[in-house]
């Protein structure tokens, strides 16, 4: 991960130098780039202004335009071995590390080589001359405006040394910039080409003194709700703020909710699209209307305030409102929910709650129902009264931070990323700085990582977009999607991540200051010295905003000299968060799914992937049993018998070949890693590891998994000494 920081632009570093010295004008006729600070629409397509403000292309020291020196990819040291990406051939190498290391080093080697990968033309059958459309494709029409300043190609085929083709999947391997973006193809220029930010947003020099501007356009939080909703840019034309959403971001949820973007027709219309803006990963339904329940409010939905349904812990509310038009109400999964209303916004600048009396905190305790008041609701909150309010925004703020429907505070080290599909699909680097081809970025931008400041924007990584890793036909590669896009939100309140990792969060550093309870461990161990989490290269002090000292490394309590807060075994293994939460979790639906596009209240009732998808247990019968199996096509598009997740969707990286081996084709590497099955491991069926020849049997397994019911067949199970304690069959 912190060769990521590290690297540069490798070959192309020249080429983007000279490039930003002659600059673009609006007269050019070939790619050349502009002037300008502005990196790219996904990351930076503020307009309006010089919009270039501290750290603009006037900034010391150097140029902020010209790239750093890159990696040596001729001879690149990843994963414990050195690979010479001066020999790759893109069309023919199918060694899935080495692609992947050689993207690493160089993003553009993760492009379809110059000119694409064209098959062997065969001889016609008359032994002439092939046909004509077994060649190069016709070349296509002249490059939008976008695609001649961002990436230097006169077509639109992305092969200039600029920005990466962002979707390179057949058959949409070269969507037009406008297509996801919008703006104005055939505009000249900056200004005639990108869509002008909403008066209320302005360009940096605007922002740099006006906090609400600057928040709404870090956060994107808002921009759909400004006014005007319909605003004239200098040109005379009219955009919409959904324009300018769309342009900025077109992975955002209210972008993709109106058929734009990622959810355009012949896209992902009717499917991730619409699944993923119900999801929870979308709505924070869990959060909001957990803890709504919790302190006792009723359900803001009429019809679902009913201790009968669920015992009254349906989630009510969401970013935006959702609904799913298939919902019936009297046939329903637990937790599942026809519709959410929009959580409402009290904390707004200058809103309802600034300097107002009745959020003083001497007078929030009058706001707790008094068992004299009502006895059927003692010490609830009262509904409708300022603490309420209070705690639906702090709620809002603290944890609907990690939502989709807003790019988050976006503002630190290790917290930088953007909205909807982007936030998962196109990676932030930690620092938020640009590893892109383009150039046109501010790649010093933000200048103290640690902490962001105004007008300063974080980056995209690079142009290119990551879902399961993969070699494609066209000869591009796509890299998995890493921890990194994971880590940013679930590192606070919800630790997963770093507790995978076997990082512990100690909040308030009581560790250090031997104020642990009940007892300090006898060792321990900070993250200073972490580089996943505290990079020299670029020497943050911070990681999201926390110090070495409130994440642990290791703890031994009992003085072993072993961690007692050790990593997880899978991630031991080399696997990723990836590997298990895949697209039907995240997005909340896959194809043939008829639970696809449900609206649920809880964590649990969105996961289908369970321990036993993979690892087998128990059957229906109730006897140990393997992972069933279903047929499928894997990822690489071969016919196999994938394990299924508990909704029966094939999981296509996880199967089992002829000779009763299960395998999981690690969706973040593309390592292949043996899955040993519950029932070898507690039960002695002689089975052992296919490639160490170990025995998979263990006695301590059998013991802690097993049943004491004197059938081997279950495991030993926990044997007891009071024979009155056990319990047979």
């Amino acid at each position: 991960m912190n060769s990521r920081h590290r690297q540069g632009l490798g070959p192309i570093a020249i080429a983007l130098i000279v490039l930003s010295a002659v600059g673009c004008s609006e007269q050019a006729e070939v790619g050349l780039p502009v002037g300008g600070n502005d990196g790219g629409p996904t990351a930076d397509a503020t307009v309006g202004g010089n919009d270039q403000g501290p750290g603009g292309v006037d900034a010391q020291p150097g140029n902020d335009m010209t790239p750093a020196p890159g990696d040596n990819c001729a001879a690149y040291a990843f994963r414990g071995q050195t690979f010479n990406c001066d020999t790759l051939d893109r069309c023919n190498e199918q060694d899935i590390s080495f692609r992947l290391a050689c993207c690493e080093c160089d993003p553009q080697l993760c492009n379809p080589p110059p000119g694409g990968c064209v098959p062997d033309m065969a001889p016609a059958p008359d032994g002439g001359v092939p046909p004509a459309d077994m060649g190069q494709p016709p070349p296509p029409p002249r490059a939008e405006s976008c695609m001649q300043c961002h990436n230097g190609s006169q077509t639109n085929d992305y092969a200039g040394n600029g920005l990466s083709n962002p979707h390179p999947f057949p058959p949409a391997a070269q969507l037009l910039c406008s297509q996801c973006h919008g703006g104005n193809p055939n505009g000249a220029g900056k200004e005639g080409s990108h869509v002008p930010a909403p008066p209320s947003i302005g360009d940096k020099q605007f922002q740099a003194n006006n906090p609400e501007a600057y928040f709404n356009r870090l956060t994107l939080t808002g921009i759909d709700k400004l006014q005007p909703p319909q605003y004239q840019g200098p040109d005379g034309r009219q955009w919409t703020n959904i324009d300018y959403l769309q342009f900025v971001n077109p992975g955002d949820l209210r972008v993709v909710a109106e058929g734009r973007g990622c959810g355009e027709g012949g896209c992902h219309l009717n499917e991730h699209a619409q699944w993923v803006t119900k999801s929870l990963i979308g709505t924070t339904g869990g959060l909001f209307g957990g803890a709504r329940f919790t302190v006792g409010v009723d359900n803001r939905i009429p019809e679902y305030n009913s201790p009968n349904l669920d015992g009254n812990t349906l989630a009510d509310d969401a970013p935006r409102a959702v609904e799913n038009p298939n919902f019936n109400l009297n046939n329903r999964d637990v937790g599942e929910v026809g519709r959410l209303v929009e959580h409402p916004e009290a904390a707004q600048f200058n809103g309802p709650m600034r300097n107002n009396g009745n959020y003083v905190a001497a007078n929030l305790p009058n706001h707790v129902i008094d068992a004299n008041q009502d006895p059927a609701k003692p010490n609830r909150v009262r509904a409708g009264s300022p603490l309420e309010t209070l705690i639906d925004e702090q709620i809002s703020i603290t944890c609907g931070d990690c939502h989709l429907y807003s790019a988050g505070a976006n503002n630190r080290y290790a917290d930088f990323r953007s909205s909807g599909c982007t936030a998962c699909h196109m990676e932030y680097s930690y620092d938020g700085r640009s590893r892109s081809g383009d150039p046109n970025v501010n790649r010093f931008e933000p200048a103290n990582p640690d902490q962001i400041a105004a007008p300063e924007r974080a980056h995209i990584e690079v142009h290119q977009i990551r879902n399961v890793a993969k070699i494609l036909p066209n000869g591009a590669f796509v890299r998995g999607i890493s921890d990194r896009a994971c880590v940013g939100c679930h590192q606070g309140s919800n630790r997963t991540v770093l507790q995978y990792w076997g990082v512990r969060m100690d909040q308030n550093a009581d560790v250090v200051n031997e104020l642990q309870y009940p007892a300090n461990p006898q060792n321990f161990a900070d993250t200073a010295a972490d580089t996943r989490l505290y990079d020299p290269a670029v020497n943050n002090q911070t990681f999201n905003g926390r110090n070495a000292n409130q994440h642990l490394l290791e703890e031994d309590y009992d003085g072993d000299n072993r961690d007692d807060t050790p990593p997880d075994v899978h991630y031991e293994a080399g696997m990723g968060c990836v590997d298990c939460h895949g697209s039907r979790d995240l997005h909340g639906g896959t194809a043939n799914d008829p639970t696809s596009g449900q609206i649920v209240s809880r964590q649990g009732q969105a996961t289908a992937v369970r321990c036993n998808s993979c690892h087998g247990g128990l059957d229906p019968a109730g006897q140990v049993a393997e992972a069933p199996t279903e047929a499928c096509t894997t990822y690489a598009g071969q016919p196999a018998q994938c394990v299924v997740d508990s909704k029966g969707n094939p999981m296509q990286h996880v199967t089992k070949d002829p000779q009763g081996n299960y395998w999981l084709i690690s969706r973040l590497t593309g390592d292949r890693h043996f899955v040993p099955q519950v029932r070898d491991v507690m039960v002695n069926t002689n089975k052992r590891h296919p490639q160490t020849q170990q025995l998979l049997y263990n006695p301590k397994a059998g013991y802690a998994m097993g049943r004491a019911d004197g059938n081997l067949q279950t495991g030993s199970g926990p044997q007891q000494n009071d024979p009155n304690r056990i319990t047979f069959g």
